[in-house]
């Protein structure tokens, strides 16, 4: 019997200490942190996400074209500690869910699909003022019409080198007030420009427990 306590002991023991060093091991300081700020950080590879809070809008000469619901999808590659550098995301998804779109672009009737057309890049630049900085953008929006669908890509390109959106603590959320946008490729019946703004939230680690991302 004392053979069988000392090892239980042993066992728990050995429980404890490494369990100790598993909360330890837990790194803060990353521009992104999960839970709070100066939280524990984002891992690089984690996914986050967060869903359409505010109505996506797209507006050219033409018309408006408006999303309610969508989602925002993005790998994190680059998390330093705050002060040394930037965090980096692959943005693989910027969806908006055409059942709840509607379009009052000239001579289209519905909308067919939002996609990202291929990865984007956000850079997270921390501060007072915290922000989202989205470069190499291809939205593809696909629009019903009387003689078939019309495809038109907007994004980052020309005269337009980035979007920014605002990060917020309060709500978790990226708030994108008034962009420029230029067309990257589609039909002539494409405006050359528009503007966007909209905003997902809350971002979630989904990769630690859907744990908040806050930005230090």
């Amino acid at each position: 019997m004392r053979t069988r306590t000392l090892a239980l002991t042993a066992v728990a023991t050995v429980g404890l200490v490494l369990g100790a060093a598993g909360q330890a091991g837990a790194a803060t300081g990353g521009v992104l942190t999960v839970g709070s700020a100066g939280g524990t950080n984002v891992n690089v590879n984690d996914i986050v996400k967060g869903a359409i809070n505010s109505d996506f809008v797209f507006t050219t000469s033409s018309g408006t074209i408006d999303c309610k619901t969508g989602q925002f999808t993005a790998k994190v590659t680059a998390n330093p500690n705050k002060g040394t550098g930037n965090a980096v995301e692959s943005i693989t998804q910027l969806h908006a869910d055409p059942a709840n779109c509607t379009t009052t672009v000239s001579g289209t009737i519905s909308v067919v699909s939002v996609e990202i057309n291929g990865p984007a890049t956000g850079t997270v630049v921390d501060g007072t003022s915290p922000k989202l900085k989205v470069t190499s953008l291809d939205e593809q929006v696909t629009l019903a019409s009387f003689l078939g669908n019309v495809t038109c890509d907007y994004g980052t390109t020309g005269s337009v080198t980035e979007i920014d959106g605002s990060l917020s603590n309060t709500t978790n959320s990226i708030s994108f007030a008034t962009q420029n946008v230029n067309l990257i490729s589609g039909s002539g019946l494409c405006p050359s420009s528009g503007t966007f703004k909209g905003g997902v939230g809350p971002v979630l680690d989904t990769t630690q427990s859907s744990k908040k991302v806050f930005v230090n």
